[in-house]
């Protein structure tokens, strides 16, 4: 059983594609939605910290503001569901922050001993200029399993890397003090006539045992 899990799963990741158009007229469903977007809420993050926050999109006007902000990338005009996932800027991640104490306070031991904790990993990236880069890479976990989770249900998607920050925070009244853009996922139903075929490098050429 163990073995035909692993194939299943694996099957999963081999028909995944990242779908350039939608078909429009086959639009996810409410319960659709919530699975993707359930998919990101129980994915892990470093320290538990969950830096991140979803936006949900579904409106035919947002979508269209969206794809403005994309730069009319067709991915995004054609999806049924956009997700923005956004993340806290550097001062939220200070120990003594409040972020840090509300999300630190539900571990066990408390805030003293996640501070403990996290202290030192938190100062080497101070140091090294990475508190940001680090809490914006934390984005593409919540991605990576939406795709992976929606894929599993026969739903497409793609990941949207080109954006303009600026124009999608202020689509989402957010203020750039506080918030920068992680990552814009779309989802929908592909045509079914489109080559997936897939394309990767060999096992023995990117994979080292040491």
């Amino acid at each position: 059983m163990i073995d035909i899990r692993k194939d299943q799963f694996l099957d999963v990741l081999r028909k995944r594609y990242a779908c350039k158009k939608f078909d429009q007229a086959k639009p996810l469903t409410d319960s659709d939605c919530s699975y993707i977007l359930e998919c990101a809420r129980l994915s892990p993050s470093s320290f538990g910290l969950e830096h991140w926050e979803l936006y949900a999109v579904r409106s035919a006007l947002m979508i269209q503001r969206f794809y403005s902000a994309c730069f009319e990338q067709e991915a995004v005009s054609t999806a049924s569901l956009i997700v923005v996932t956004v993340f806290r800027t550097k001062e939220y991640y200070l120990p003594d922050s409040p972020f840090i104490y509300e999300r630190g306070s539900r571990f066990p031991g408390g805030i003293n001993t996640f501070v403990a904790d996290y202290q030192g990993y938190y100062s080497w990236l101070q140091d090294n200029g990475l508190v940001e880069h680090w809490a914006r890479s934390q984005c593409y976990i919540p991605c990576a399993n939406m795709m992976t989770g929606a894929a599993a249900v026969g739903i497409d998607s793609c990941a949207i890397e080109g954006f303009d920050n600026h124009k999608v925070l202020e689509t989402l009244s957010l203020d750039a003090s506080s918030w920068q853009t992680g990552i814009i996922t779309v989802f929908g139903h592909g045509f079914d006539d489109v080559d997936r075929q897939k394309i990767r490098m060999p096992a023995k050429d990117i994979i080292h045992y040491v």
